[in-house]
């Protein structure tokens, strides 16, 4: 049995799915807050010439004149939400979920989730968002303790934790995610990511199952596996 069957019988057996999501997520849609590509000069591109920016992320730390962040601002909400038409991993991890409970753990600040019609009472953005969410503010404390709810109701049953997109080196999200399925021992975890990005914790080793790849291409083909 290749791994993305094995992956999919994980899935289709799942009582739950706790989702994990970092900035592979993001580039597989088009989404690369790092980079000062051409979507970064449609939208941002006078900025970028009047204040040296080379990256949303960049532009969303560093300080601007109140006119200038204004600006940038309102270019940032039309190229994530407004002039945003969805993605298709976004309705293909819809259809992996099925009718299952689920959980959302992201580090990604664009609020895809939430536009792909995934429900906002089940995502913790664990880093806030680039719009209303500051972390450590009371509505990032509910979203942690809807994650800690969920964690406790499902921690007796057949829960995959779906990685996605996630750095190998990750200890934000996938470290500590790790952990908690090595103390759940009725949980699995399953990383969909490039080859070189892949890591596995020793205890969970038995646990888990890798597939391989462009992150497009896989829950493509998850979908389509019987």
């Amino acid at each position: 049995m290749s791994n993305l069957q094995t992956a999919k019988q994980l899935l289709n057996a799942a009582d739950a799915v706790l989702i994990s999501a970092s900035n592979g997520l993001s580039i597989s849609e088009g989404v690369n807050i790092f980079a000062n590509n051409a979507d970064f000069q449609r939208y941002f591109g006078s900025l970028a010439t009047e204040y040296g920016i080379t990256s949303i992320l960049q532009g969303a730390q560093v300080q601007l004149p109140d006119e200038a962040r204004q600006r940038f601002d309102h270019q940032l909400r039309r190229y994530l939400i407004y002039d945003y038409a969805g993605a298709p991993q976004f309705q293909q991890l819809q259809q992996l979920i099925g009718q299952r409970d689920y959980f959302v753990i992201t580090s990604n600040a664009d609020q895809h989730f939430q536009q792909n019609g995934f429900d906002s009472t089940k995502i913790w953005e664990i880093e806030g968002n680039f719009f209303d969410l500051a972390m450590q503010s009371p509505a990032w404390q509910a979203q942690q303790r809807r994650f800690q709810a969920f964690v406790k109701s499902h921690a007796q049953q057949n829960v995959v934790q779906l990685e996605l997109g996630i750095g190998a080196a990750n200890r934000l999200i996938k470290l500590p995610l790790m952990q908690l399925v090595a103390a759940q021992s009725q949980w699995h975890y399953l990383t969909l990511n490039l080859a070189d990005q892949i890591n596995i914790l020793p205890s969970i080793q038995s646990r888990s199952t890798a597939v391989a790849g462009d992150l497009t291409q896989t829950l493509n083909a998850l979908v389509k596996e019987p």
